[in-house]
């Protein structure tokens, strides 16, 4: 019953998130995109709001957290400024109907593949019991950071500079919950991964149509299910990342992303990446770049689309690290010695490790299946560079870090690299969402 008590207790967070993803600007959405978008949002500006209080020196408490969230949410809303886009229309078509529901029902087959891994513990993260759930419990306990706990030495392998939104919200739920539950923590994945299930059509539907989004959206959700069995990632952050960061993608690809609302929304999802994993900011960085200065049309004025889709994260990270400096804990994110300290001689070993463990992960499967995907999309559009450019900074950028260790680097490579690189899958499926329309016919109805 905790771990219902503790899952069920998430949902409280969609009422956070309700007043801003409620908004007319985002009536576009179906019913369900909406909803799931409200979780997301409302997940950003709770994890918010625990770090202010902690910051201003008030306890913990889930009512008023959600009311907090609430209130970040309300005076968004008056950042939301006309002209709003108008909701997609196309004709009705029996084919169309038919790869809809043949869609959803992959997709439904992923989660469930998901939940019975979970559940039979072939999917579990050893890291929500080496760090993310041990920090999620004292937190809960402590009503805020713990700082004595944190800085203690024995505790440095949990990693005290960590972005917070997973522990934050975990809890969050265990304060509710009244305890901490790790099976409500293993169950995140599944979950999660439903609400991408959910949420993805309709957010990919405004850029292309609904037949197409609900197949691009079948072999995201089941690349990434398949991807988190085989890497392990139930009770860690990987599918709280991927959640945030395709969900984003998804928006700054349509073709609604030159509206203001639009890119707020998008700035709060990429928000909630950066406050999830320390890779979530060069996701950022790059999405973000890539689109201000690959789509013109939807980027401009470029400084203020810039300060949409950027701003929410400067203010998130900037309270983060203020908590970090304000107590002496850590100064940013600590990295593996100087930036231009590498080791070139590595990178032989390096792309050997990177291939044995994503070969080891499903036979690749996981990006294999998603590059036939975007093989079949050809051609593709300009704005496809979005995806593939992000994909292909994310690569660099990890092996790059990969060569900053004087030793071999190998070991650290085969339990960290499928899971790093699983936003490349989700980016390498999305991209075929930008490719050119062809004309095609229908065929004729029977009836």
């Amino acid at each position: 019953m905790t771990g219902a008590a503790w899952l069920g207790s998430l949902l409280l967070i969609v009422v956070s998130g309700l007043p801003f993803a409620g908004h007319r600007a985002f009536a576009g959405f179906p019913l369900f995109t909406r909803a799931v978008l409200a979780g997301t949002s409302g997940a950003v500006f709770v994890s918010f709001a625990m770090t202010i209080a902690v910051l201003a020196g008030i306890p913990w408490s889930p009512l008023w957290l959600v009311a907090a969230g609430a209130a970040i949410a309300v005076l968004l809303r008056f950042l939301l400024r006309p002209p709003f886009p108008e909701p997609t229309s196309r004709p009705p078509a029996r084919r169309r109907t038919r790869i809809v529901f043949a869609s959803a029902a992959l997709s439904a087959l992923a989660v469930a593949a998901a939940l019975v891994a979970t559940a039979s513990a072939a999917a579990t993260s050893p890291d929500l019991f080496f760090f993310w759930g041990p920090k999620a419990q004292q937190f809960a306990l402590a009503r805020g950071f713990d700082a004595a706990f944190m800085r203690e030495e024995f505790h440095q392998h949990m990693h005290a500079y960590y972005p917070p939104l997973v522990t934050n919200l975990a809890a969050f739920a265990s304060m509710a919950a009244g305890r901490m539950s790790w099976t409500g923590a293993l169950l995140t994945f599944p979950l999660l991964l439903g609400g991408l299930a959910i949420g993805l059509p309709g957010a990919l539907g405004r850029a292309t149509g609904s037949a197409r989004s609900a197949a691009l959206s079948a072999l995201t959700v089941g690349a990434l299910g398949y991807l988190g069995i085989e890497a392990n990632v139930a009770g860690n952050a990987e599918m709280p990342l991927l959640l945030f960061e395709t969900l984003a993608v998804a928006l700054l690809l349509s073709d609604a992303a030159g509206s203001g609302a639009i890119q707020w929304l998008a700035g709060v999802l990429l928000a909630g990446a950066t406050a999830t994993k320390v890779e979530g900011l060069p996701f950022v960085i790059a999405a973000a770049g890539l689109f201000l200065l690959f789509r013109p049309a939807a980027s401009r004025p470029i400084g203020p689309a810039a300060a949409r889709l950027l701003l929410p994260a400067a203010v998130s990270l900037s309270a983060w690290f203020g908590f970090g400096a304000s107590r002496g804990i850590f100064f940013g994110y600590s990295g593996y010695g100087r930036f231009l300290d590498i080791y070139p001689d590595h990178l032989p070993a390096v792309l050997s490790a990177i291939g044995r463990a994503l070969t080891d992960t499903g036979h690749a499967l996981p990006w294999l299946v998603p590059f036939a995907g975007l093989f079949a999309a050809l051609p593709l559009a300009r704005r496809a560079i979005l995806p593939i450019g992000t994909a292909a900074i994310l690569t660099a950028f990890f092996v790059f870090t990969y060569l900053h260790r004087p030793e071999n680097p190998s070991l650290w490579i085969s339990w960290s690299a499928a899971r790093i690189f699983s936003p490349v899958a989700m980016l390498i499926a999305l991209a075929a969402a930008a490719s050119t329309e062809r004309p095609h016919t229908e065929p004729p109805s029977s009836d």
